[in-house]
C-alpha cells in the first residue's frame, strides 16, 4: 500500500486557470518540503515532456527544467521532494479528475476541495453541458424540467425556502433511489461531481475540434501535393500523425456515447447500486480520458499558436513544423 503524504498547513495561492487546465500543475498544491519549488508550476510541453516552469516570459518564453536536471538548479532538494516531483512527471494528464486518481494510487494526499476541483468560473463555463444530466434528475424525481436554475450545483436544485417542500423532496428523491434519506445530500454531491467531470472533458474535446480539423486539413493537402508527396519520410509522418489524432479523437467521441448510453439504461431504473457502478465506470476512465485529451489539447494548441490563421499559412512551413515539433511524443 502507497504511503500517503499529507498536504502542508502553508498553502500556496494558486491561479484559478491553472486549477482548470489538463496541462498545468501547480506544484504549490503538493507537500513538498521546498518553497521555491511550491511557488512555480509543472507542464506538459510542446513535446508531451513534464518540466518545471520557472518564469513564462511576455513574450512566450519560459524557463523550463526537466525533473531529469533537477538537482543541477535545486541542489538542496530533498530525497522526497525529488521523488515526488518525478512521479509527478510521469503522469499523463493534470486535470483535477486524473489528479484525484493519479495522485492517491502513488501515495500522494492533497485538499481535493481546494486544489481537485474545478473553479467556480468553470463550472458556470459548463452549465450548458451540464443541463442534460440534470433534466434527467429532475424528471426523476419532480417529473418535470428545469426552469433554468442553476444546473452546475444538483445539492442547489433541491434547497427550498420552503423547507416542508424540500423535505418533501428529498423524501421523492430517497424513495425512487430506494436508500434512506440520510444518503441523499451525498448522492446529490456525487451525481453532481460525476456529470460534471464528463463535461469538462466534453467541453475540452469541444474546444480543440476545430483546431484538429485544420491539422486534418493540412496533413491531406501535404500528401497531395504534387512535390510534397515526394518526400517519403514526410508523407509517411503526416500519415502516422493523421491516423493517430483521429483515432484520439474517435476514442474520445466513443467513449461519451458510451457515458451518455450507461446513463440512460442507469435511469430507466435507478437504484443506489446502479449509479455506484456508473460512478465506477466514469472514475475508471478518469485517467485515460485526461491522458487523451491532455495529449490532443497540448498538440492542437502549439499547432494553433503557430499557424492562427488556418490553412492559408504556407504549407511548406507547416511540413517543417510538423517534422520537427508535432511529430515528438507521438
Amino acid at each position: 500500500m502507497a504511503t500517503v503524504i499529507k498536504a502542508k498547513k502553508d498553502e500556496v495561492e494558486i491561479a484559478t486557470e491553472d486549477i482548470d487546465s489538463l496541462s498545468v500543475l501547480p506544484l504549490g498544491m503538493l507537500p513538498l518540503d521546498s518553497d521555491s519549488l511550491r511557488s512555480v508550476r509543472m507542464i506538459k510541453d510542446g513535446r508531451l515532456q513534464s518540466a518545471i516552469e520557472l518564469f513564462a516570459g511576455d513574450s512566450g518564453g519560459s524557463g523550463l527544467i526537466y525533473p531529469a536536471a533537477l538537482r543541477d538548479t535545486f541542489p538542496k532538494i530533498t530525497d522526497g521532494d525529488h521523488g515526488m516531483i518525478t512521479a509527478v512527471a510521469d503522469l499523463h494528464s493534470f486535470d483535477v479528475y486524473s489528479l484525484r486518481i493519479s495522485l492517491r494510487n502513488i501515495g500522494i494526499e492533497v485538499d481535493t476541495q481546494r486544489y481537485l476541483s474545478l473553479s467556480d468560473e468553470k463550472q458556470q463555463e459548463l452549465r450548458k453541458y451540464v443541463r442534460p444530466f440534470t433534466e434527467q434528475l429532475i424528471k426523476k424525481v419532480y417529473g418535470g424540467h428545469d426552469d433554468g436554475a442553476d444546473t452546475t450545483n444538483v445539492v442547489a436544485l433541491f434547497q427550498d425556502a420552503d423547507e416542508t417542500a424540500a423535505r418533501a423532496s428529498l423524501r421523492n428523491m430517497a424513495g425512487s433511489l430506494s436508500i434512506p434519506l440520510h444518503a441523499v445530500p451525498q448522492f446529490l454531491e456525487d451525481y453532481g461531481d460525476i456529470y460534471l467531470s464528463v463535461a469538462y472533458y466534453q467541453s475540452c474535446l469541444d474546444m480543440i475540434q476545430p483546431i484538429i480539423d485544420d491539422f486534418l486539413v493540412t496533413t491531406s493537402a501535404i500528401m497531395h501535393h504534387n512535390q510534397m508527396k515526394q518526400n517519403s519520410e514526410l508523407l509517411k509522418v503526416c500519415s502516422r500523425l493523421e491516423i493517430k489524432f483521429r483515432k484520439l479523437k474517435d476514442t474520445l467521441v466513443d467513449r461519451f456515447a458510451l457515458f451518455a448510453s450507461s446513463s440512460d439504461d442507469m435511469w430507466e431504473n435507478m437504484d443506489a447500486q446502479r449509479f455506484q457502478e456508473f460512478k465506477q465506470l466514469m472514475e475508471d476512465n478518469h485517467a485515460v480520458l485526461g491522458g487523451l485529451l491532455c495529449t490532443l489539447t497540448v498538440k492542437m494548441s502549439v499547432w494553433s499558436d503557430k499557424f492562427p490563421n488556418g490553412y492559408e499559412s504556407d504549407a511548406s512551413r507547416r511540413a517543417d513544423f510538423i517534422m520537427t515539433e508535432m511529430r515528438q511524443g507521438i
